[in-house]
């Protein structure tokens, strides 16, 4: 499915740092980042490299750019969503990078070692259990001897639970339909099926959970791995935070 038709949907709007929502994740992000990595244990060195995985607009690397005076690479697929990042960042004189890459071959895309390496706003969906297998051995890789692995991602088999539909309309204008399509319990996603008058297309979507998650970091060689609860002060949706060191 084209991504960019996905992240113009109301509930994904505020990924993208061109809208309201957007502009005002990043300003509650500015004030809650400190207490995210103190949650996280998370301790940064003077000036550290900054490593943003599945960045979308690079609003996480914005604020870490800003907060921690951290030199920041942000690395999307999406060339869109990471040239409104840029320019914000020019506009708040940041140093900040972006790259227009792969998650499952990053490694390609970038060079040293990083003190801190990020996968933040819940893009695990994006992925299958395999990719982020390889994604995490080159993680393993890139990460400095002292340096910290970040995920924040919500428990997606318990909010289908109560949240789930068969069917609804994300958008009001244009009206576009998501239809239940499919599940797979095999490779572990669901399908959704996106309607609307002009367009169809389907998604998706990988179920990660926090046992999953912390396996597969550990599976990967990494020495110590902690999971903690956290809620997401925007969305107010409760979602957990992995750390994980080498």
């Amino acid at each position: 499915m084209s991504l960019d038709w996905l992240y113009s949907f109301d509930e994904l709007r505020a990924y993208s740092l061109d809208t309201k929502q957007g502009k005002a994740r990043l300003e509650t992000l500015l004030k809650q980042l400190p207490s995210i990595l103190d949650a996280a244990g998370v301790k940064l060195p003077p000036r550290p490299r900054v490593l943003c995985l599945m960045a979308g607009s690079c609003i996480e690397g914005i604020a870490l750019a800003q907060l921690y005076n951290a030199e920041v690479f942000c690395l999307d697929l999406q060339k869109g969503l990471l040239a409104k990042g840029q320019k914000e960042a020019r506009r708040r004189k940041l140093a900040l990078r972006t790259i227009v890459g792969d998650v499952k071959e990053f490694a390609r895309h970038v060079e040293g070692r990083f003190d801190l390496i990020t996968i933040m706003g819940s893009p695990l969906p994006h992925l299958n259990i395999y990719d982020f297998d390889e994604v995490l051995a080159q993680v393993r890789k890139l990460l400095a001897k002292k340096g910290f692995f970040l995920i924040d991602q919500t428990d997606m088999v318990f909010r289908i639970i109560p949240q789930y539909r068969d069917a609804f309309v994300p958008n009001l204008k244009p009206p576009v339909l998501n239809v239940h399509y499919g599940f797979n319990p095999r490779e572990g996603y669901f399908e959704r099926l996106y309607y609307s008058r002009s367009r169809h297309e389907t998604v998706k979507v990988y179920l990660w959970t926090p046992w999953v998650i912390g396996y597969m970091l550990k599976k990967n060689g990494f020495g110590k791995v902690e999971v903690k609860p956290y809620v997401d002060m925007y969305t107010v949706i409760q979602t957990h935070l992995f750390t994980a060191t080498l």
